[in-house]
């Protein structure tokens, strides 16, 4: 395959297809590095399984993109070109999982996975002309990058991680302007609107890119990639407990997390809607100050977190509760501050393992058994 491009600067001329070939095994390198530390689950970038699918379809795209798979790797070549097409649905699993917390693949992540399956397979058997081809994948592009933006925006505002918070503004300008600038690319210096060739703008990118993950997969001090290199609180013992001799600002802490937890005992959880902004409103403390004392002292990565752990201990106790078994689930979500059945099931599942009504099935039929028990005793 021939892809020696000769550029002339200042009467020398330089060969493009070398500095393109140090960017993408550069990236290459990186890569499988990344993917190699994530099987021993060294890398908290994101799960270990999404992290070696999306390093290997980079992987492979970077090869089948400049090279012949097939003449290269025979057989083997068809399953690199099916994997190398998963590549931008893999990143955007990927992208979600390290800018959130607690991810999970449910049914609309595995079905746009199984949608960009057959969008390869369709590619492959050469089913629909590759122009028309091009511009369904570039609407499919766009829907996942719009998708990103609002995850990562929508997410912003109860990020409790500063370093994550500024990050996805930087996250945000890259998905916003990088394709752009890669698809003007594609299309006006490439001259078409669907290229399997990546250029050495793209390669100069992957490698940059690939070089920060395994910049953050080989520092062991970081027990993640968006917190503070020190995990330890200063003036904060090893249980979390405050101990003596602290500056005015510790103090200072101590006296608003008191406030905060007054606060939050006595219902302010409820609240639907609550943010950040509110609850440092209520306790009369800086917005920012606050993020930090709720991640550092209480160990919480997002508000969410910290709000379900309160909503979540109230629901139980009342799905639990005799008195209360003819309260409609519905009733007590709202009342404990959700504002809707979804996430509320979602956010009591994920801390109990069971959903609202198989806990109170479950603690219901106990109490009923021991009262039964108890009757027949007496009898």
């Amino acid at each position: 395959m021939d892809r020696v491009v000769w550029y002339p600067i200042g009467g020398n001329s330089v060969n493009l297809e070398f500095v393109d070939d140090l960017f993408r095994f550069g990236a290459i390198s990186n890569l499988f590095w990344v993917a190699f530390l994530a099987r021993g689950n060294h890398s908290k970038l994101a799960y270990s399984y999404i992290t070696i699918a999306t390093m290997i379809s980079c992987i492979c795209f970077l090869i089948t993109s400049a090279y012949d798979e097939n003449a290269l790797f025979g057989p083997f070549g068809y399953l690199m070109a099916f994997v190398s097409r998963l590549v931008v649905v893999l990143t955007w699993l990927f992208s979600i999982n390290a800018l959130s917390d607690n991810f999970k693949i449910g049914p609309l992540y595995l079905l746009v996975l199984g949608v960009y399956c057959i969008r390869s397979i369709v590619f492959q058997l050469d089913i629909i002309p590759h122009d028309v081809f091009g511009i369904i994948s570039y609407v499919m592009r766009a829907t996942i990058y719009v998708f990103i933006i609002y995850k990562v925006f929508t997410e912003r505002s109860g990020d409790l991680l500063e370093k994550r918070r500024t990050f996805r503004i930087w996250f945000m300008f890259l998905i916003t302007f990088g394709p752009v600038i890669f698809t003007l690319n594609r299309i006006f210096i490439s001259d078409t609107i669907y290229i399997d060739d990546v250029s050495l703008l793209e390669s100069i990118a992957i490698f940059f890119a690939s070089s920060f993950l395994l910049f953050h997969s080989i520092r062991p001090q970081e027990k993640y990639p968006f917190e503070a290199g020190d995990s330890s609180v200063p003036g904060m013992s090893a249980n979390g407990t405050m101990t003596d001799g602290h500056t005015e600002l510790l103090a200072a802490d101590k006296h608003n997390l008191t406030i905060l937890k007054t606060k939050m005992d006595a219902g302010l959880y409820r609240e639907p809607g609550l943010t950040v902004a509110k609850l440092a409103d209520t306790i009369k403390i800086q917005e920012h100050r606050l993020r930090k004392l709720i991640n550092r002292y209480l160990g919480y990565r997002n508000i969410s977190q910290y709000l379900n752990d309160y909503r979540v201990d109230e629901a139980k106790n009342r799905l639990s509760d005799m008195n209360e078994r003819h309260v409609p689930i519905l009733t007590i979500a709202m009342e404990t501050g959700y504002r809707s059945l979804r996430p509320f099931n979602r956010a009591f599942k994920n801390r109990t393992g069971h959903t609202p009504s198989e806990y109170r099935k479950k603690h219901l039929g106990a109490q009923t058994g021991s009262v039964t028990h108890a009757t027949a005793i007496e009898s």
